[in-house]
């Protein structure tokens, strides 16, 4: 018999806690730049590109409910992480195939 686990259970670490909210503070500044210097209008490409994407979501949402939109970005995301870890793995492959074979970095580098 499978008991699923207690969400309120979960710890995670004070470190990565503050690496999360610290990500999640720096990515909404970031975000808030960008379109305090869109709404000024001095970048008229920044502006109508902020523009044209804003009318886009707008016909998106007209066109599929709020949940397939929602469920359509939860897919692009995974596949957004997909993509980031395994160009880190394609950059470590070759540096464990080189120790399997006895030979190290320094070895190569030499």
């Amino acid at each position: 018999m499978w008991v699923p686990v207690d969400p309120l259970e979960w710890q995670i670490s004070q470190d990565a806690a503050n690496s999360i909210f610290a990500w999640l503070a720096n990515t909404v500044g970031a975000a808030e730049s960008v379109l305090r210097v869109a709404a000024t209008g001095h970048d008229k490409r920044l502006f109508f590109g902020v523009v044209v994407c804003l009318y886009m979501l707008s016909a998106i949402g007209r066109l599929v409910s709020g949940a397939t939109v929602a469920y359509a970005g939860l897919c692009l995301f995974c596949l957004y992480m997909l993509a980031e870890n395994s160009q880190s793995i394609r950059t470590c492959v070759p540096q464990l195939q080189r120790q399997r074979n006895g030979t190290s970095v320094e070895d190569n580098n030499m």
